[in-house]
């Protein structure tokens, strides 16, 4: 009897080190995911995705696992777009970003929401969900290469913060061509030794990364200053970005700019700690229609020195955003921008 009493104590706390969801790999509290809680399932998460293209703009086209929407075409270039923590799927900067790709290039666009997740306040959890929802995208990714003759070059996922790693994981399921990670989020997948706990070289063929709040040392850091892509960008050093007020480094506050009428409303957006971690969406999204990011200090050494320990070069070697792949050049790259939009310098 007391056997048995033991049995079903310690019983939930073996299952709890493994979670398995329908059709996809168990997931489990295995290194390196052995700080976070376990993951939940794609349809506790609601993951939705809706698919646009120029034929179809503004009404998007439920995509699953197992239905391809009669708008794809798999021989054109696929992107997803994915929020982070706190984010959702009506979010305005998703749909300004998928308008813009649509009106660059015939493309489809696959624009991911996962609110009952990534709307959690407790960050770890939302964290962990990273993989069962980077597992959805890779089932419905596969799907477009097995049924709709879609190829793993055609493939490229977009994330920012949480979403970054999300595409990581997307990648490691189903491997894509590219992805890119806006700003992706440093809080429980820094400090790690072994980087496939999130976003990393090995999730696609070409992996970008814009790193715009990656402070080191500072509780408001929500991004992160590690190399974690084939190129990763260092705007105005990768840290506080001109124009965000808020800096827990500075000692002093220009009071004559404090007095001035209406200048707490003016300045909202700024104050907030997740004013450089937000303004990567700025940069990527004016990188679109145009390829203005266009870097000549390049090959740097040491992300912490910026631009001390780059070269500088005379022409363009590199351009940051949706363009990047475009040029073969890797590595460490610094660029400065401007406080306010447009942001690109030229």
């Amino acid at each position: 009897m007391k056997i048995a009493v033991v049995l079903c104590i310690l019983l939930p706390i073996v299952l709890a080190d493994e979670k398995c969801c329908p059709g996809l790999p168990c997931f489990s509290s295995n290194p390196p995911f052995n700080h976070m809680p376990l993951p939940n399932c794609p349809e506790d998460l609601e993951v939705s995705m809706r698919l646009y293209t120029r034929s179809n703009p503004q009404d998007g086209q439920v995509v699953t696992r197992n239905t391809i929407p009669p708008a794809y075409d798999g021989s054109k270039r696929t992107i997803f777009i994915v929020h982070g923590w706190l984010g959702g799927r009506n979010n305005g900067w998703l749909h300004t970003m998928k308008d813009d790709m649509i009106t660059e290039s015939d493309c489809n666009v696959v624009v991911v929401g996962w609110d009952e997740g990534s709307q959690n306040l407790w960050y770890p959890q939302s964290a962990s969900d990273t993989r069962s929802v980077g597992g959805e995208i890779g089932l419905v990714a596969q799907n477009f290469m097995d049924r709709a003759d879609s190829a793993p070059e055609r493939l490229y996922c977009v994330g920012h913060s949480l979403g970054s790693h999300i595409c990581g994981h997307a990648g490691n399921l189903a491997h894509f061509g590219r992805v890119t990670g806006l700003d992706p989020a440093g809080p429980y997948f820094e400090g790690r030794d072994d980087w496939t706990v999130g976003l990393n070289p090995t999730c696609a063929d070409y992996v970008d990364v814009i790193h715009t709040n990656g402070i080191p040392g500072i509780i408001l850091n929500l991004g992160t200053m590690n190399v974690l892509g084939h190129a990763d960008f260092y705007p105005h050093g990768g840290d506080r970005q001109p124009g965000c007020i808020l800096d827990p480094r500075e000692r002093e506050l220009d009071l004559e700019m404090l007095e001035k009428p209406g200048i707490m409303r003016e300045l909202q957006i700024d104050w907030m700690p997740a004013c450089s971690h937000m303004r990567v969406l700025n940069l990527f999204g004016e990188s679109i229609l145009g390829n203005c990011f266009l870097i000549r200090e390049a090959d740097c050494t040491d992300q912490h020195n910026l631009p001390g320990s780059c070269t500088t070069y005379q022409d363009p070697v590199q351009s940051m955003g949706y363009h990047a792949d475009k040029f073969a050049k890797q590595g460490i790259f610094y660029v400065e921008t401007e406080s306010s939009g447009p942001f690109c310098q030229g």
